[in-house]
């Protein structure tokens, strides 16, 4: 009985102590701005609740009525580049607040953020702002994918990304 006890504990131990891993789809844009950027996001949820985050970012669209914001994307739409991340999640609240720490960026189209996002209650989606640059303007919507779906799309995403 206290070797069965023991392999259960043991198994629940492992079980608690990986990491999450799940993967998004989805955009970013500015308020009342034409900006638009897709994306695809690894996310991976520590048991202590730290989190660490891919984000492949795709150039779709700029605001048009910002001439220096045309002159910098001329060219580069479809162009894709990665923002590697770090933050916390809180599990109680659902809040996951990520900053951007690195790039890959061969195209220049990116820029290290602060997220402000909410996992919704179904745990389907997340959602919220995005900072750069002192302001708060950013909107962030992503829906979860089925992992394995997630980790091959994502995984194609990144291999598209040229040094």
């Amino acid at each position: 009985m206290k070797q069965a006890l023991l392999i259960i504990a043991l198994l629940f131990t492992i079980h608690i102590s990986n990491a999450q891993t799940s993967y998004y789809k989805g955009e970013w844009t500015m308020i009342n701005k034409s900006d638009l950027f897709t994306g695809i996001f690894k996310i991976e949820i520590k048991p202590n609740g730290t989190a660490i985050a891919a984000l492949i970012w795709t150039y779709l669209a700029t605001d048009s009525s910002n001439q220096e914001m045309i002159n910098i994307y001329k060219g580069k739409k479809g162009k894709s580049g990665i923002e590697y991340a770090e933050g916390k999640f809180t599990a109680a609240t659902n809040d996951l607040y990520l900053d951007g720490k690195s790039l890959i960026d061969p195209h220049t189209i990116l820029g290290n953020d602060k997220y402000h996002l909410k996992q919704a209650a179904n745990k389907q989606a997340i959602y919220g702002s995005t900072e750069a640059n002192g302001t708060n303007e950013g909107l962030l919507y992503a829906v979860k994918l089925d992992n394995a779906a997630g980790e091959k799309e994502f995984s194609a995403a990144k291999v598209r990304i040229k040094k």
